[in-house]
């Protein structure tokens, strides 16, 4: 776990498209908590940091910074603990339609959360909050209950078993004076947190107040900033640390407070500082005592800058206090110490040595001060090698910050005392914090082998500590030679590791400041515009990397005379800027000559600031190059007029243009206006987010054929409406395809009368096919019985009735008239059917109906032993003819039994189910079967027989298919000869009382 938290982390990435992301740049605190630099790069890596947080991680923090808004999530620094962290930044739209996001994540502690552990509910792993309050960092879900259940008093034992168990939803439990929130956290993880029960006494220090997290406290530092003119002060920092006082009472302290706890020797000369009329310089810095809560006196440095608000005419302080009572105190400590050093001159020595690193402090910061440090040390002590080390707190390893041999700095070899320092310094004596020793006294052959192979007869080797004895740092020096007065080094180290440890603090402070302005110069220089700023003489003072590109420039000094036009007009640059300067507009547009019958478009913003005593003035300018924009967005407006104005002439369609993600770039037409729809509400959303299964395969393959240059057309369906689109691809200037063109229209009514007309056709057709076999019937079956009783007539003898041969002719004549009668008996039936309406249609409920058709034909199902299997499960009721479906079943029934096999007992199964729009009556028997191949087209016709053992006409099936075609019905047979056959019935669910055919 590491021993402090990091600080001011800067991310920088690149949004190309929907969830495509490119890390740019990230700060070096993340290679000081991750020990492997190129996962920073994989895009998986953000997502395995912020696991409770939407994937992708990117896509998140875009939509949090588009918005403006920060985002509060936990930070997994390990495979066991995390940190909360605050997200914060912007994005920036970037030329080719890519966002550049810079994102700020510090370490905060959410107001609502105390002491908090995160579990993954499947896998029950449990990771602990780096600076939770109650100290405890659980190893296991087990673990944590166990040792909930060790440390409270729990009433509800389920719920602690159910918390063991990774049951987390809703889950809350009551430990006496706290309660265990648990809340769902994104991709499976939970957040457990202790909190406060408000109806408990309160219990001290039971849950921290304050955050633990590194702050300007953790520093030793005090800041504060003195509104001179108000007489207001307003503090924050060390507060507590340094002079003891509690924060809240002490943020309340005025000037004159503040002035009575300095030391009447220091006080008027502090007072006079502050209630100056004016201050010649813009920096400051002495020191003077202060009394602390506990009565005793404090070295105080204050180092001052200062501020002049030039709109509302006030001066303003901003100040640092340092403790640097360490000189004073070595100090006193040396007069203590009279016995242990040899003499007063071993005493001048460390004070003067001690007073060269304070002077050495006031001078350099950074690494240059450890540097002179070093310098120092050497010039005084001359020890061969010189080494300041920070200790990096995620992985513990050393990092060298000043390196030195005989006084020089080391470069080149930095690498191997690196791993000196790591490897080999502490494996002697490892929790010494002060160690010297003469090699020959080392007992560890490997050590001792390196260090005299560098020619080293001595080190000393000094842990640098926090103000909580936390290493953070390390001081080593080796010497070429044996050291003398050993009590003298272990005195002067002791006062200096404390002195150079607060720097050590005050660098990695500095550090993370300087990792801001990092930000600050990825900021200016990651915008697609060109920034720059002069001064009030118009000198350039700052400047980013795109000025010069856009004004068509090699070198800076010829910016001012840069030639713009404005409304025909030339002016240079710097007369543009006192335009600005003069006037009360912030922007304006100009012409910058490109070529000689070429201009680039210019929006020039400017903003003015006011520093300093005397007022002086800056001007920083913000130039956007917008020729493309402006080229584009004209022909986007001639564009869209056109798609409009085919929009508005298109009946029942749409006109939609999108780009080569699909996004609407203008959409119109009459369907919109049809749906009380507002197209413009679509621009910039995604053309395929409308459509889901079937219609989204189908429309993102013909999308993709025309970003390949193709012309498509596709049918769709929503919302019980059929669509046609028509594609084409739109070029640009390259003749790259960079934008589609879709037409759409609504053909619902359209395929409506296709699908009438066609079944208009089939029907015309079935009823001429019809026409024609019943005009061969009739012609037919009519006309031999009709030619018997003409030949018949004609032998009858008029002249002799009582001829004996008459009587033979009027018994044939008989027959034929009989044969006759029946079959126009027939053909009335057939003829009935077509032109009949229905007469009653009614709830039939089929067990029912099967039941009546069982009675009227028990003699025949009697006699033939037929096996009858039933299933209306599928449908019991539907409305019908009644006659219609008696019809039915006697006939598949007489039929079943007619035609049954010879060599086993007969058997039919009988079901009813619902398929789509239709009842479905299946009808199966297992008897001779039929030649489908020899008989298939002639089954429903008319006199149509396929076996000529038993009785029939050939009517029956033909009846039952007139009858369920006149219902919009339709009839399906499978058979195989030996087997058996299948009849479905496919009916309509008619209308109660209503009759479907009208004469």
């Amino acid at each position: 776990m590491p021993d402090k938290i990091f600080n001011n982390l800067l991310l920088t990435f690149k949004k190309t498209g929907d969830e495509n992301f490119e890390t740019l740049y990230v700060s070096k605190g993340f290679f000081r908590i991750f020990s492997d630099p190129l996962k920073f790069y994989q895009s998986d890596f953000f997502n395995q940091i912020f696991p409770t947080t939407k994937n992708p991680v990117f896509e998140t923090i875009y939509d949090f910074m588009g918005r403006g808004e920060n985002l509060e999530v936990p930070f997994f620094l390990n495979q066991s603990t995390f940190n909360w962290v605050r997200i914060e930044g912007f994005t920036m739209a970037q030329p080719d339609g890519t966002y550049l996001v810079n994102a700020m994540i510090n370490p905060i502690r959410p107001s609502q959360i105390h002491s908090s552990w995160i579990v993954h509910a499947e896998t029950k792993r449990i990771f602990t909050d780096f600076k939770n309050p109650s100290g405890y960092f659980p190893e296991n879900l087990e673990a944590f209950c166990r040792y909930l259940y060790e440390k409270y008093s729990i009433s509800d034992t389920g719920k602690l078993k159910q918390l063991c168990e990774g049951h987390l939803e809703g889950l809350k439990l009551d430990l006496g004076i706290l309660k265990l929130d648990v809340n769902v956290l994104e991709n499976g993880y939970h957040l457990l947190t202790l909190k406060k029960d408000p109806k408990r006494p309160r219990v001290p220090n039971l849950i921290e107040e304050e955050s633990n997290y590194l702050s300007n406290s953790f520093l030793g530092i005090i800041y504060f900033e003195y509104l001179k003119e108000d007489r207001e002060m307003i503090w924050s920092g060390a507060i507590n640390e340094l002079l003891g006082y509690q924060e809240p009472r002490f943020k309340r302290f005025s000037v004159w407070d503040w002035l009575e706890i300095i030391h009447p020797d220091d006080r008027n000369k502090v007072k006079d500082f502050l209630f100056t009329d004016h201050y010649e310089k813009d920096a400051y810095t002495f020191t003077y005592q202060v009394k602390k809560k506990n009565g005793e006196y404090l070295h105080l440095k204050n180092s001052l800058k200062v501020f002049y608000n030039i709109p509302s005419k006030k001066t303003i302080l901003v100040g640092i206090l340092n403790d640097v009572s360490d000189i004073r105190q070595a100090q006193k400590h040396l007069k203590e110490k009279d016995g242990l050093l040899q003499n007063l001159s071993d005493k001048e020595f460390i004070q003067k040595t001690l007073q060269e690193v304070s002077e050495i402090s006031t001078l350099f910061k950074g690494s240059t001060l450890f540097d002179e440090i070093n310098q120092l040390i050497f010039k005084r002590l001359g020890f061969t090698y010189g080494m300041i080390a920070n200790l990096n707190p995620v992985n513990h390893s050393y990092e060298l910050i000043s390196v030195r041999k005989s006084g020089k700095k080391l470069k080149n070899t930095s690498e191997k005392w690196t791993k000196f320092i790591n490897e080999e310094l502490y494996k002697p004596y490892p929790q010494s914090s002060l160690l010297i020793k003469d090699i020959r006294d080392l007992d560890l052959p490997i050590f001792t082998s390196f260090l005299e192979k560098n020619g080293i007869s001595s080190l000393i080797r000094l842990d640098l500590l926090d103000k909580k004895n936390i290493k953070i740092g390390t001081l080593c020096f080796l010497h070429d030679k044996p050291l003398l007065n050993t009590n003298l080094y272990k005195e002067l180290f002791r006062i200096l590791g404390d002195w150079i440890g607060k720097e050590l603090l005050q660098y990695r402070f500095e550090s993370t400041l300087q990792e801001t302005n990092f930000m600050h110069d990825a900021i200016l220089n990651g915008t697609a515009y060109a920034i720059f700023a002069v001064n009030h003489q118009f000198e350039t003072t700052l400047i980013n990397n795109k000025t010069l590109p856009v004004f068509n420039l090699k070198k800076k000094d010829n910016l001012m005379e840069t030639v713009l036009i404005k409304d025909g007009k030339k002016h240079s640059l710097q007369e543009v800027i006192t335009q600005f300067s003069k006037s009360k507009k912030s922007t304006a547009y100009y012409l910058l000559p490109h070529g000689e019958e070429d201009f680039k478009e210019l929006k020039i913003s400017f903003t003015r600031i006011k520093y300093g005593r005397k007022n002086k003035v800056s001007y920083v300018v913000f130039v956007d190059d917008i020729t493309d924009r402006t080229h584009s967005e004209k022909k986007l407006i001639a564009s869209e007029q056109l798609y409009r104005s085919i929009a508005e002439n298109f009946p029942r369609g749409t006109i939609d243009v999108l780009d080569k993600s699909f996004n609407y770039i203008f959409t119109d037409g009459e369907e919109y206006r049809l749906s009380n729809t507002d197209p413009k509400k679509l621009f910039g959303t995604n053309h395929l987010d409308q459509y889901s299964g079937e219609n989204l395969a189908i429309t993102k393959k013909n999308l993709e054929k025309i970003l390949q240059g193709k012309t498509v057309s596709y049918e769709i369906e929503a919302n019980q409406q059929r669509f046609l689109k028509i594609g084409v691809p739109l070029m640009n200037h390259s003749q790259v395809t960079d934008r589609i063109l879709l037409v759409k229209q609504n053909i619902t009514e359209a395929k409506k009368l296709e699908a009438e007309r066609e079944k208009l056709i089939k029907d015309l057709k079935s009823h001429n096919e019809e026409l024609l076999r019943f005009a061969y019937i009739v012609s037919h079956n009519l006309r031999a019985p009709i030619v018997n009783i003409s030949l018949l007539i004609d032998l009858f003898n008029e002249e002799d009735p009582a001829d004996p041969e008459n009587k033979e002719v009027l018994e044939n004549l008989k027959i034929s008239t009989n044969l006759l009668d029946a079959t126009l008996q027939d053909l009335i039936e057939v003829v009935s059917i077509k032109k009949q309406k229905i007469p009653k249609v009614e709830p039939i409920d089929f067990k029912m109906l099967l039941n009546n058709v069982e009675k009227s034909l028990f003699n025949q199902l009697k006699e033939s032993g037929i096996k009858i299997h039933k299933d209306f499960s599928g449908l019991e009721v539907m409305n019908y003819v009644y006659a219609h479906l008696e019809n039915f079943f006697m006939n598949f029934m007489t039929n079943a039994v007619k035609y049954r096999h010879p060599d086993r007992p007969p058997e039919v199964w009988i079901s009813t189910y619902k398929e789509k729009n239709y009842c479905v009556i299946r009808f199966e028997d297992n008897g001779i079967g039929l030649d489908l191949e020899r008989y298939g087209d002639r089954i429903f016709g008319l006199y149509q027989r396929f076996h000529n053992h038993v009785e029939g006409k050939g009517l029956g099936l033909y009846l039952v298919r007139e009858q369920i075609r006149a219902n919009d019905g339709k009839i399906q047979i499978e058979s195989e000869v030996g087997k058996g056959t299948v009849f479905k019935i496919h009916l309509r669910n008619l209308i109660m009382n209503q009759p479907n055919i009208t004469d």
